[in-house]
């Protein structure tokens, strides 16, 4: 069977890939630039391997990858969180030395589509776009915005072009200053007309512009603005349509999620996409073991004929991150509501799983290295989670 390598192993979308995998036959690889990823600790992968920090040692980290790539002899590599952007980079010196299947689009797609700005401007005259959104990236064009759209109305919201989380998300101030936001050609900002409503979720697996795999989700608790942690099942035809008809527009490979807001008249709005592994993955476990091998082999090229739409496989199991549900600050206002408690025994954990038990235990050691980056760094342990493997941007140069 194939050798197939998985990176981001912090990330429990990595933890469901690895599972999916080894079930369906495969010798399951991780690797991650962490010391203890909470994959690291399961029982379906072969080996685990610490790469070098992709964003501050980017030429070593692809020449420690490659040696990886070499040694294991790794047919496909599957990632899942923002060291895709390095790796589509890289994608033509991996192919001179170890050609091999990645499971991603190109570096110039994946720019489009992580750039806030010039995805809105890609969904315009798209069947569901996204809001009136204008980019900024100097102090005339805040000033000229604030002059003529901001004064006339204050429901807008504010947010890096390159961000994750929500974490400097601006929603509706009423009043702007430019040294807010700093917006810059290097570091732009948009402002995103704002749209009251209930939020979903989707994310699909796309093998060269067709749709394999979907799930359409809403988000119903958070930390913080953005980051989900409970995960409801929904059904929404038009969220589906819209991403076959992005797919079929973009000729997109890989995981991607959206996320969207729907209005009072029942209008969608798509409001940004990531072009990456999120949450809705873990749906996939509640499919049947053959649906779950037919989708895993139409990913490595080994089936053609696989399709499944998972908001069509009547999901009744909400999916959760129960540590975060119970641990998390944020959270503890919810506790004497009894709805809380309800929604907690309702879903299943995306880490727990039996026989496999060791990554959920372990989930305090990944937790404790992440606050001590977070300390060493002067960040929040929310933007740890991501800091030596974000990308915002900036060319990428292995040397």
């Amino acid at each position: 069977m194939p050798n197939i390598l998985i990176l981001g192993a912090r990330s429990p979308a990595s933890l469901t890939w690895a599972r999916l995998l080894a079930k369906a036959g495969y010798r399951v690889h991780m690797a991650d630039s962490m010391s203890y990823a909470l994959s690291r600790y399961s029982r379906y992968i072969v080996s685990y391997t610490r790469l070098p920090l992709p964003k501050s040692q980017t030429g070593l980290w692809l020449e420690e990858l490659i040696k990886l790539l070499t040694q294991e002899k790794i047919h496909t590599i599957i990632p899942n969180c923002e060291e895709v952007f390095y790796l589509a980079s890289a994608n033509d010196l991996i192919q001179q030395i170890h050609p091999c299947q990645l499971f991603t689009s190109s570096i110039s797609l994946l720019t489009q589509l992580h750039h806030k700005g010039f995805f809105a401007q890609l969904t315009q005259n798209w069947p569901v776009s996204s809001p009136d959104t204008l980019l900024l990236t100097n102090q005339a064009e805040f000033t000229l915005f604030k002059q003529q759209q901001f004064s006339a109305d204050k429901q807008w919201v504010f947010k890096p072009a390159f961000s994750r989380f929500a974490t400097q998300t601006l929603i509706c101030p009423h009043t702007i200053n430019y040294n807010q936001l700093q917006a810059s050609p290097q570091q732009p900002w948009v402002a995103q007309k704002y749209i009251s409503g209930k939020e979903y979720c989707s994310y699909s697996i796309i093998r060269h512009g067709e749709v394999i795999a979907h799930s359409c989700y809403h988000p119903k608790y958070r930390i913080g603005k953005g980051a989900g942690i409970y995960f409801n099942p929904a059904q929404h035809l038009e969220i589906r349509e819209f991403v076959e008809y992005f797919a079929a527009q973009t000729h997109y490979h890989g995981q991607v999620g959206f996320d969207f807001i729907q209005d009072a008249s029942g209008k969608i709005f798509v409001l940004e996409c990531n072009p990456r592994a999120t949450s809705g993955i873990h749906f996939m476990t509640a499919l049947s073991q053959t649906i779950q091998t037919s989708i895993v082999q139409t990913i490595l090229n080994l089936d053609m004929n696989s399709s499944v739409t998972l908001d069509e496989m009547n999901f009744n199991s909400p999916q959760m991150h129960s540590l975060s549900m119970l641990l998390t600050p944020q959270q503890w206002r919810f506790w004497k509501n009894p709805t809380f408690w309800h929604d907690y025994k309702e879903a299943q954990d995306i880490v727990w799983k039996k026989g496999d038990t060791l990554p959920y235990w372990t989930q305090f050691t990944t937790t404790t290295e992440l606050l001590l980056r977070a300390i060493q760094l002067h960040i929040t342990p929310l933007a740890a989670t991501t800091a030596d493997i974000e990308w915002d941007g900036m060319p990428i140069v292995f040397n």
